[in-house]
């Protein structure tokens, strides 16, 4: 439990990071330097326990994954922080286990019971509450900055499916490792070009973000996370979807004193609740994973923020 509570901790915070970095940065530098020091923090694991970057044949695999888990999310949540607060961000990013039951069906043939589709349909009820539909204070650049960060959620949703489907083969570090190698060379050539023209603004508090984004949020993350996975599975591991709101919303108030909204809590407890209907905590038994797909990708959180 001590584990899950500092996961859910290190990436409820990661949401105040990306605000700090992206104020003084692009949204593509935020990506990059989160892969490049995760990476960096994951290799020290991955040897350090006697294994190896993955073999030639999943490289095509680790590519969509990098795509899907890391280059797209990481940019595209920066992105959106650029036009909504972190707090905001951090309650709109709960909505990846949705993502990742949707694609669960479609790639995995995962079939979703009618208390899960309701579950679906409420928990985007929620986003709508939390982008501000139907109320006085929607304004276009929030609007899509919720759907940059909508976006981002959904690629790690697609990841989650499309690694139960065709990378069951590798070990989670090893995973991590290559997806985070292989984001790294996809946004370097960008990311050079911004640096070489002075984009970037260095600061000490823009560069201990940094620091604790990709070293902390990213690569340790990523190793704390597989831990629990490993010690109670995925669905306890799962419970870190109630959490990280809590805690994105907390220190994005305290911290960065960011507006409190009451219409962003009714819609973050809206999209909890719908969660809980996908996962099959209430109104029955989660079903069964396909078979041969290893644990559902609806429960599994195994990806960074």
């Amino acid at each position: 439990m001590r584990r899950l509570v500092l996961l859910a901790f290190i990436w409820g915070w990661s949401f105040l990071f990306i605000k700090v970095i992206v104020e003084h940065s692009s949204p593509q530098f935020v990506a990059w330097s989160r892969v490049a020091l995760g990476f960096a923090v994951v290799l020290v694991f991955l040897y350090g326990g006697g294994e190896r970057m993955p073999e030639r044949r999943w490289w095509g695999h680790l590519a969509v994954l990098a795509l899907a888990m890391s280059v797209m999310p990481f940019t595209m949540i920066a992105w959106g922080e650029e036009r909504i607060t972190s707090a905001l961000a951090s309650v709109l990013n709960a909505t990846t286990p949705l993502f990742a039951a949707a694609f669960s069906a479609w790639l995995l043939r995962a079939r979703l019971r009618p208390p899960q589709l309701a579950g679906l349909a409420i928990a985007l009820a929620g986003v709508a509450v939390v982008a501000g539909f139907g109320g006085g204070d929607l304004v276009g650049s929030s609007f899509t900055g919720t759907l940059g960060v909508v976006a981002g959620s959904a690629g790690y949703g697609f990841g989650f499916a499309y690694a139960h489907r065709f990378v069951e083969g590798l070990s989670p570090i090893r995973l991590a490792a290559g997806q985070l190698a292989v984001a790294c060379l996809l946004l370097t050539p960008g990311t050079s070009v911004e640096l070489a023209h002075g984009q970037v603004q260095f600061t000490p508090l823009v560069a201990l973000c940094l620091l604790l984004l990709g070293g902390l949020g990213t690569g340790y993350a990523y190793v704390l996370n597989y831990r629990i996975l490993k010690d109670v599975g995925g669905t306890g591991a799962s419970l870190v979807t109630y959490l990280i709101p809590i805690v994105g919303v907390g220190v994005g108030i305290l911290v960065l004193r960011e507006p409190f909204s009451l219409r962003q809590v009714l819609g973050a407890l809206v999209i909890i609740f719908g969660i809980a209907l996908v996962q099959g905590r209430l109104l029955g038994p989660k079903p069964a994973p396909d078979a041969g797909a290893g644990a559902s990708p609806v429960e599994d959180r195994t990806a960074a923020r």
